[in-house]
């Protein structure tokens, strides 16, 4: 009974050594491993086609729900080249609605030679959709070594279906 006791102390007083010389009690020591620092928007990338949306949906929710649902489709864009691990930008803007959403697209190894930009969906609530139709700009730009640019741009028709 003596000896398990003196084990269990000795367990605990290990492991608050150890939480202790590794918290912040002691500074300059850490048993943690620092995370592997990621280059982004470096190499380049150059664009040899997109494929962008010519229509962009306002859907009214189901049920009585009083919420309108954004739905964006995919740009398709292939690359003529592309190294290291630059970013793609896509952002649609509905000036009329006082709206912008950007999703950053952050490339890497693991991209092929055409990749699909997404932007998340949203909701707007009902006093905010009062018309029909609006009008939107669909933005791709890129972020590299080489600066930051605008790849492609349209203009898009949003539909608000009832």
């Amino acid at each position: 009974m003596e000896r398990t006791r003196a084990v269990v102390t000795s367990v605990i007083a290990i492991i608050l050594g150890v939480t202790l010389l590794s918290g912040p009690l002691v500074p300059g020591v850490t048993l943690a491993s620092e995370p592997e620092s990621v280059a982004l928007e470096s190499g380049n990338v150059t664009v040899s086609t997109v494929e962008m949306p010519e229509e962009v949906t306002i859907e009214k929710g189901s049920y009585g729900a009083a919420s309108y649902y954004l739905s964006v489709p995919p740009v398709r864009v292939h690359f003529a080249n592309r190294t290291g691990r630059p970013t793609l930008v896509y952002e649609l803007t509905i000036e009329e609605l006082g709206y912008t959403r950007t999703t950053n697209h952050f490339l890497d190894d693991s991209a092929s030679d055409t990749y699909d930009l997404t932007l998340a969906s949203d909701t707007f609530t009902d006093g905010e959709i009062e018309r029909e139709q609006y009008n939107g700009t669909v933005t791709v730009s890129k972020r590299d070594e080489a600066g930051h640019g605008v790849v492609a741009t349209r203009n898009v028709t949003i539909s608000v279906v009832e």
